[in-house]
């Protein structure tokens, strides 16, 4: 008969680094979440300040296209070697490589400088999903939903602390491009918190790592369940990642329809940033308890019909004040969702292609978060942007129906 010590001598065994892991990431991922926003919801003012006037939401989506086609293409190379080497290089990578490319941002003088710049961030970016994998498999499968929220939980922090400094920091200086210096530092600090702090047992996978990109996603897709997974993926991350500078143009917009002063303008777009992980980073350790208790697959089913239901006051709504409490609602109910797919993610994934799925996975969110402001610059200027929040609507909708369709046979 195993006994409680019993369970807990294996428990140490088999996972002696988990604790310490679930104290460090969520700081370190606090960090880099702050450096990494710290200027993001300012994008359209900084390309605006380089002279982009005309076309400002085509431009701005083209530029954030092309940094995250660069994120999706090199996340399942950085996934394999995640695979094959172990789970802290990865996060070294993405937070210690963001961060230096980060604090070249501000030298650029003209906005295709600004794009090039800013696009050389993406090849290391995903550090959030990195942290995530090593928890994946270095904890104790009944905590997993545990310490994968308290891991989001610690980014939300900083994408709540980043927004909020930023809009404090932003009418101080005379360049909003110098935030990036200041959430490189950040960045960088995360990463020698990780370097010093984290380890990992290494489960790595059998043989010698070669690049696969296409052959790697076909081998997934042969798992039925990880076809519509991957598909939530992606259209969640447009309503949560890719609608973030999409939000900021709406309320830049609702701003001017009220005559509000740029000053005005600049707090209301860096509430409406705050809104989201604010919220979330309230309820996501109680959305912890909840997956480990019910199981990912039905508070997933949850976040995403909350999500769709959260989204529908985008159509309408015609006051920056509207468009913030919309925001928190999604943040509150939605929340959920990332730590219930990557619990999914591993759950279904082949053996020892866990950190691979989650990479795939995580290059579908990157590519959600391209296409999105992409396709919001070609509605946006024909038919509005509230036209533009409609078709993820829909879509995960559609996306929501199958995934239930699949689980039930």
């Amino acid at each position: 008969m195993t006994t409680t010590a019993d369970s807990d001598a294996d428990e140490a065994r088999r996972f002696p680094y988990w604790r310490r892991n679930l104290r460090v990431l969520p700081v370190a991922n606090a960090l880099c979440g702050t450096g990494f926003t710290l200027g993001f919801p300012f994008l359209p003012l900084m390309v605006s300040g380089l002279g982009v006037s005309d076309g400002l939401e085509t431009w701005l989506g083209n530029m954030m296209l092309v940094f995250y086609i660069v994120s999706c293409l090199s996340n399942p190379v950085w996934g394999g070697i995640a695979d094959h080497y172990g789970r802290k290089p990865m996060i070294l990578r993405a937070m210690l490589g963001m961060g230096g490319c980060l604090v070249l941002v501000p030298l650029a003088s003209s906005p295709l400088w600004f794009a090039a710049l800013f696009s050389l961030v993406g090849i290391f970016n995903g550090f959030i999903p990195a942290g995530m994998a090593l928890l994946a498999a270095n904890t104790p499968p009944y905590r997993i939903g545990t310490a994968l929220s308290y891991a989001q939980t610690g980014g939300l922090v900083g994408q709540t602390l980043g927004p909020a400094l930023g809009t404090v920091l932003v009418a101080l200086v005379s360049r909003q491009q110098v935030l990036f210096w200041i959430g490189g530092a950040l960045m960088l600090c995360g990463g020698m918190l990780v370097l010093l702090f984290v380890r990992e047992v290494k489960q790595v996978a059998a043989g010698r790592w070669r690049p696969r990109w296409i052959g790697g996603l076909r081998d997934l897709l042969k798992v039925p369940l990880l076809v519509p997974l991957l598909l939530l993926t992606f259209l969640f991350s447009m309503m949560w990642n890719g609608n973030i500078t999409i939000v900021s143009l709406l309320m830049m917009r609702l701003c001017a329809a009220q005559a509000d002063t740029a000053g005005q303008q600049a707090v209301w777009v860096g509430a409406a940033a705050l809104a989201l992980p604010l919220s979330s980073v309230m309820v996501l350790p109680l959305w912890g308890r909840v997956i480990d208790r019910y199981g990912p697959a039905r508070v997933m089913a949850f976040a995403g019909g909350a999500a769709v239901v959260t989204h529908l006051p985008l159509l309408v709504l015609d006051s920056p004040l509207e468009l913030v409490l919309a925001r928190a609602a999604f943040g509150f109910t939605a929340a959920a969702m990332q730590p219930a797919m990557v619990q999914l993610l591993r759950q279904h994934a082949p053996k020892g292609a866990d950190a691979r799925a989650i990479s795939y996975a995580t290059s579908f969110q990157f590519l959600a978060m391209g296409i999105a402001p992409f396709v919001a610059g070609l509605i946006g200027p024909a038919f509005g942007l509230r036209a533009y929040f409609l078709l993820p609507i829909i879509a995960l909708m559609i996306g929501l129906a199958w995934w239930l369709r699949r689980t039930r046979t």
